[in-house]
């Protein structure tokens, strides 16, 4: 029998923004396994003209992590990149969360793709997240529980203070 592993599922953009805020996307590694993602935070991420430095720091974070970074197609993102530039602002202004679609989408995948067994580690920003379903043996967690858990864990000195200079950049409050 197999042993279960675990598998970190990141279904919305605002965890990996938050980390690269304070150049810490490193902690993610913490757990060497594989991160899923939706084809729509990939786009998200890395979309932008080539001089935006959050466009880098994602493009780096993305090529160092090889395979480990699995992105998931979704219906969503794929009739969103056949949209045209100017339809895409468009739909962004009139509908702003219709991204949570692809989210949803996502959320229903997880559980055809990872075997049963397996842990899930669901990283999140977005409130509605807490409300989908992600199947057996998922554990939600908010970034800044996150935070907490790796101080507990002697992996970062403190949360408080990282989360200090998230706040201080600019990011909203996003504990729970």
């Amino acid at each position: 029998m197999a042993a279960a592993m675990l598998d970190l599922v990141i279904p919305d953009s605002g965890p990996l923004i938050t980390l690269a805020l304070v150049d810490r996307l490193d902690l993610l590694d913490r757990f060497r396994c594989p991160i899923l993602v939706t084809d729509m935070i990939h786009a998200e991420l890395t979309r932008g003209p080539d001089t935006a430095s959050d466009k880098a720091v994602f493009e780096r974070w993305y090529a160092g992590r090889a395979n480990r970074i699995q992105t998931v197609e979704t219906l969503y993102g794929t009739m969103w990149r056949a949209l045209p530039e100017a339809t895409r602002r468009t739909i962004k202004r009139q509908f702003p969360n219709a991204g949570e679609e692809s989210i949803r989408e996502f959320a229903a995948r997880v559980g055809d793709v990872l075997p049963l067994d397996d842990q899930i580690l669901v990283l999140f920003e977005e409130e509605k997240v807490k409300r989908m379903t992600f199947g057996r043996h998922v554990h939600l967690l908010q970034t800044w529980a996150f935070l907490v858990a790796l101080e507990r864990m002697g992996v970062i000195p403190s949360a408080d203070n990282l989360h200090r200079q998230i706040a201080d950049r600019g990011r909203k409050d996003h504990r729970a």
